[in-house]
């Protein structure tokens, strides 16, 4: 037979205000797709628009 654990206690429900609050540091953590592209190496542009010095 299997000896089965005690699940472990639970934290408590968050509330809709500590919820929010959450989300909105996710958001503010995650780069937009602008920046993302923005923070791209100048060589890279260079490259991709192919006027790269060889």
């Amino acid at each position: 037979m299997t000896n089965w654990q005690k699940p472990s206690k639970r934290e408590p429900p968050k509330t809709k205000a500590e919820l929010r609050e959450m989300l909105t540091e996710a958001v503010r953590n995650t780069p937009s797709p602008d920046q993302a592209s923005q923070r791209r190496p100048a060589k890279a542009k260079k490259i991709a628009a192919g006027t790269a010095d060889d």
